[in-house]
């Protein structure tokens, strides 16, 4: 068996893992297609209750635009996912600000979804849907895509440089 390795590894945090984070990170999965294969993309939230499920208005509205959370279960950020994490995006300012205070390490990879190689940050977070109306998860899901395009862009070039990067590695090995 041949696993693939990943080239770049990226990290969305919220609050439990529930709604916000498994939205981003399966509209990042969608939104790299192919390029997505070598890319290892986990969701964690910093008061998460481990192994729930996604929140039904979550699923249903993924489900509605072609996302699938339906797998998915809640963990808790913890260092080792955060140390193994090229990029953590934060779905609101208090959440960057516990990764930031988890793993001083991790500022320089951890950022705000919202103003993640945005030309205009503002500072706002993603408001947590969690127990609103089916309107405010799709909002949610509406801004989470918004932005994960800018994030999509960034990793498909982070990993083309670095499977060419692999590869020259492989030719200098060769010689």
């Amino acid at each position: 068996m041949n696993a693939v390795v990943p080239l770049y590894r990226v990290l969305f945090v919220c609050a439990g893992n529930t709604c916000r984070s498994p939205l981003a990170a399966a509209a990042l999965g969608f939104a790299l297609g192919d390029e997505g294969r070598r890319v290892e993309i986990q969701s964690a939230g910093v008061y998460a209750n481990p192994a729930a499920p996604a929140a039904t208005p979550a699923i249903e509205v993924a489900k509605a635009n072609g996302l699938d959370l339906s797998a998915h279960r809640a963990q808790r950020v913890s260092m080792p996912l955060l140390e193994r994490a090229d990029l953590v995006l934060a779905l609101s300012p208090g959440e960057l600000e516990v990764v930031r205070r988890m793993s001083p390490d991790a500022g320089a990879r951890a950022h705000l979804l919202s103003d993640f190689d945005s030309e205009h940050p503002t500072g706002e977070g993603i408001p947590d849907p969690f127990g609103g109306s089916r309107e405010a998860y799709e909002e949610c899901l509406r801004r989470v895509t918004e932005h994960v395009q800018r994030v999509a862009a960034v990793v498909i070039r982070e990993v083309k440089a670095r499977r060419e990067a692999e590869s020259a590695s492989r030719d200098r090995g060769a010689a």
